[in-house]
């Protein structure tokens, strides 16, 4: 795995593949079994793409030809699997490192735990809304 060094590396982005790429109501069924692509899909990563951001796939499943394949298919503009190759020196085992994660699962933490707390207590996803 190769790390990049630069000055300035590019705007990033990593955005969760389970339903946030494709849609994810029946939950797991296996490694390379996919549902429909969501709506947008597409078009957004192809639009975030033309506005200068590298995207990274950040998922929990492998990085399979199937995966790749199944973007492709769909149009999903990516550059990286699950590897951000500007990733700082000695870090390449831990989180990806991102400007912005897009997750279906994800609680924005703004400096206030009280609200942290009450935002996972009643945590649901878009799917269960």
């Amino acid at each position: 795995m190769e790390i990049k060094t630069i000055s300035s590396p590019p705007k990033s982005i990593c955005i969760d593949f389970d339903g946030v790429i494709h849609d994810y109501s029946k939950g797991w069924q296996g490694i390379d079994v996919f549902d429909k692509v969501l709506p947008g899909a597409s078009e957004a990563t192809n639009q975030l793409h033309e506005a200068g951001y590298m995207i990274i796939i950040y998922t929990t499943r492998n990085d399979t030809p199937a995966l790749r394949d199944f973007l492709s298919k769909n149009n999903i503009y990516f550059d990286y699997i699950n590897h951000n190759p500007y990733q700082p020196k000695g870090s390449e085992l831990g989180k990806v490192k991102a400007d912005i994660y897009l997750d279906d699962r994800g609680v924005c933490f703004k400096g206030n735990w009280e609200d942290a707390l009450h935002k996972i207590y009643n945590f649901k996803t878009w799917h269960q809304k």
